[in-house]
């Protein structure tokens, strides 16, 4: 045989040769892939869990729980309970109106008595305003399970009901209308003295946890029971009387590679003792094993084309890349998704131009990702926040720090919203800073119930509550710093003829105008309330006799100046003192009210200084 023959042969030999190993370097391979497939799914399964339950349904019901406990521990709903007031109840309803009106999520919010009787009712249908229950179409719960089980719980507990389907008038309201509920029992010398109890819709929670890319999501209960179900007509089977057995959905059983399980009974904490079954999809599967054949396929070229010798390394390491950025690439999709609706976060330069925007942003401001683009952080400035608190904010992350506080914003709308936000400076490569990046959690509920719980409902002035609140404060103060305090006490002067002659709603109407114009002739440092019936108070720090006496006196002829519709003129009646060694709270209210009474004594529409008696 010729040279030239041998080297033809040869090469014939090794190419053949080279590919004969090439493939079966690719079936190691390919065997590896699937191990290496099954590893991912797993851990794809894992990460799913984490987002769906530990991140988004954990702090669902979390947030909803510290609801609950903010209403059961809010001091109105306390003093109801304690009292029977009829003023307390009044601001209750609004105090459950502004917590339903703040959470889309609340469908139903209740007060109900220790005699099992609904004193305090607010509805909500799906996307709708909420509104009150007429008290003629309140109902006594006293017979319903979860009166039962909540009025024999310890104080401070929560309850979790079942995740079902929402029952009105005895039937399965349709469309069907999944809800769960939460309550907190009321206690008063330790006894049981009622519950607060929130429903919530879960349609959008559901749709959150619901579904992914790689899996199909089923919720059962301990029963075997479907919660959740990809086929919608089979979720809740249990409430609708549809059999559903478990073999349908899964033949094979759960104990295979592609089910994965995870109990949810540490989230929802109640008697579904629910599990949360992750199957895989065949088009995942699909998907991954075709970009492993289509690597191999590559693999094998490559490895003929190098060397047979390290087909096996060289065709295992671009399927291990593939997979990281694969992995690395879904799973920074889903927390960007996540971080985009559930965080409220902006990015601006350094002079508060807005540069981007998550979709939470843009649903909390009301403005569209585009109009808010380009403008300053002003767009959603509440003008009346407090201007000393963005001065600190600039001096905090102008020096490289991270400011964390509670501000207030007002949306397109012209409506308040609360954010508790960190403001976090990032930095160019000279160390400069060249972004600031704004987090938020909306925590206009929270601010409701306490402006709620501080606010006298129909003079929308501090109640008497507050003011004590306030005046122990000043009056600690005052005895530190000695900068002057005086009180002003402010009487309606005849005023039970307006009730009598006009009718209650036109003395409230009265009431309401009064404390608005007491309101605009006062000084930003002054702090307005309502003490009781017709009577006013002002407190005024860093205020000598004398000064409160030019206050006292303006407020006065604002209101004689004043026509009311119907009723014309009416006058006040003013009495002042101010703070002197050794006073207590209690010593200046007493001495304005001796003046407010020498007033009203010796003609009204007076002010009289305690110090002239």
């Amino acid at each position: 045989m010729s040279q030239k023959s041998f080297q033809k042969y040869f090469m014939i030999y090794f190419i053949v040769f080279g590919a004969i190993i090439s493939f079966f370097g690719a079936g190691i391979n390919y065997a590896f892939q699937i191990k290496e497939i099954n590893f991912d799914t797993n851990k794809k399964a894992k990460d799913i869990y984490d987002i769906k339950i530990q991140t988004i349904l954990k702090s669902t019901i979390n947030n909803m729980d510290e609801t609950v406990k903010s209403l059961a521990t809010n001091k109105t709903v306390l003093e109801y309970i304690t009292t029977n007031s009829f003023h307390a109840e009044e601001d209750l309803e609004q105090i459950f109106m502004a917590v339903v009106a703040s959470q889309k999520e609340i469908m139903q919010a209740r007060l109900i008595s220790k005699d099992g009787k609904e004193i305090i009712r607010i509805d909500r249908n799906k996307n709708d305003d909420p509104f009150a229950i007429s008290k003629d179409k309140l109902q006594d719960k006293s017979d319903s399970d979860y009166f039962q089980i909540v009025s024999k719980m310890n104080e401070q507990s929560i309850w979790h009901s079942k995740i079902d389907l929402n029952i009105e008038n005895g039937k399965i309201e349709i469309p069907y209308n999944p809800v769960f509920r939460i309550a907190m029992p009321l206690f008063n010398n330790n006894e049981f003295s009622g519950m607060v109890i929130v429903n919530m819709h879960i349609d959008n929670l559901f749709n959150a946890i619901g579904k992914s890319s790689a899996f199909e999501h089923y919720i059962v209960d301990k029963d075997n029971n479907f919660i959740l179900h990809p086929n919608n007509e089979f979720s809740f089977n249990k409430y609708k009387n549809i059999d559903r057995n478990l073999n349908i959905d899964f033949p094979n059983g759960l104990n295979i590679d592609e089910i994965f399980l995870f109990s949810i009974d540490n989230v929802l904490h109640n008697d579904d003792k629910a599990t949360l079954i992750l199957k895989t999809k065949n088009v995942y599967k699909s998907t991954l094993l075709d970009s492993k054949i289509y690597t191999s396929i590559w693999v094998v070229i490559i490895t003929i084309i190098l060397s047979f010798i390290l087909s096996i390394f060289v065709s295992r390491n671009p399927v291990k890349l593939q997979i990281a950025l694969l992995k690395a690439h879904e799973k920074l999709n889903e927390f960007t998704k996540i971080i985009d609706n559930y965080i409220i976060k902006a990015t601006t330069k350094k002079d508060s131009t807005i540069i981007n925007v998550s979709s939470a942003f843009v649903k909390s401001s009301g403005y569209s990702k585009e109009e808010l683009i380009g403008e300053k952080m002003h767009i959603v400035r509440h003008p009346d926040e407090d201007e000393n608190k963005f001065k600190e904010l600039w001096q905090t992350v102008s020096s490289g720090k991270i400011w964390d506080g509670e501000i207030r914003n007002k949306n397109k709308k012209g409506e308040d919203y609360w954010l508790h936000q960190h403001i976090i400076p990032t930095f160019d490569e000279n160390n400069n800073i060249e972004t600031l990046v704004s987090l938020g959690t909306d925590i206009t509920a929270k601010k409701e119930l306490e402006k709620m719980a501080s606010i006298d409902k129909l003079t929308n002035i501090y109640n008497r509550r507050m003011i004590d609140d306030f005046l122990k404060q000043e009056v600690e103060i005052e005895k530190r710093h000695s900068n002057g305090l005086s009180v002003i006490l402010i009487d309606i002067d005849h005023f039970k003829d307006v009730n009598d002659t006009y009718g209650h709603q036109m003395g409230d109407i009265v009431l309401s105008k009064i404390a608005e114009l007491i309101t605009i002739n006062s000084r930003k440092s002054d702090i307005q309330g309502r003490y009781g019936g017709e009577e006013f108070i002002i407190i005024c720090p860093q205020t000598t006799c004398n000064q409160a006496l030019i206050l006292a006196e303006k407020i006065r002829v604002s209101i004689e100046d004043f026509t009311f519709e119907q009723i014309g003129k009416k006058t006040i009646s003013l009495g002042i003192s101010s703070f002197e060694e050794n006073d207590a709270e209690e010593d200046l209210v007493k001495k304005a009210d001796i003046a407010l009474y020498e007033a009203k004594n010796t003609g009204r529409n007076k002010v009289i200084v305690y110090k002239e008696l």
